[in-house]
């Protein structure tokens, strides 16, 4: 049973961190945003803001999705650690 607990705990661990750099980095992407186009936009041309704008909204949600891959990759890993291998039932 104590085994089964520390699995749990082992299976879990490192997600409190990846869910606050996940809001994070949204929400400093979302202020970004803002503060860019409040004061910087201005500067530039239309498309040049849009490339920016829309750079910010790919690169962001990229680190996030690479950053939960990682980690589902070291939990499959980890969990077919534990079942000595891919097809034990």
């Amino acid at each position: 049973m104590a085994e089964r607990s520390e699995r749990g705990k082992a299976l879990f661990r490192g997600v409190k961190v990846r869910i606050a750099a996940t809001v994070g980095l949204l929400v400093g992407g979302l202020v970004w945003v803002i503060l860019y186009t409040a004061f910087w936009a201005g500067h530039f041309a239309w498309y040049q803001n849009l490339a920016i704008i829309l750079s910010t909204f790919l690169v962001v949600p990229a680190v996030v999705v690479v950053m939960w891959i990682l980690w589902g990759i070291g939990i499959g890993r980890r969990v077919l650690h534990w079942t000595d291998g891919p097809f034990d039932g």
